[in-house]
């Protein structure tokens, strides 16, 4: 992986997610299964990294009109510890097609999860 700001620091902190199952379930919710995602994977990336923050001030900040792209951005930062990609083009991908954030995110925390 490459060298970031945020490194794994509890392996046990993050949790094997299908993505199958992830997209059965935003289908059902009608699109708010990616909402609870977010937030555990808030919870995940505060417990299992040395990023020091509240997931609930965080989840809350990604409502806020322009408070979202500074939340955005910081979470992109903090993915940089499970994927192999820079924050910058995850922050992108947030932008442009957020699934493919989804996808590179829950395979990150999938294989970290299966390390521990």
């Amino acid at each position: 992986m490459p060298s970031s700001n945020r490194q794994v620091t509890n392996p046990g902190a993050f949790s094997h997610r299908s993505l199958g199952k992830q997209v059965l379930f935003t289908v059902i919710t009608l699109g708010l299964y990616p909402v609870y995602w977010y937030y555990i994977t808030l919870v995940q990336f505060s417990e299992g990294t040395d990023a020091e923050y509240s997931p609930v001030l965080r989840f809350i900040g990604f409502f806020i009109p322009f408070v979202n792209l500074v939340i955005m951005w910081w979470f992109a930062q903090d993915a940089e510890a499970v994927v192999e990609q820079d924050g910058l083009l995850i922050f992108l991908a947030e932008l442009v097609f957020p699934p493919i954030v989804w996808y590179l995110v829950q395979t990150g925390i999938n294989d970290v999860a299966q390390s521990a």
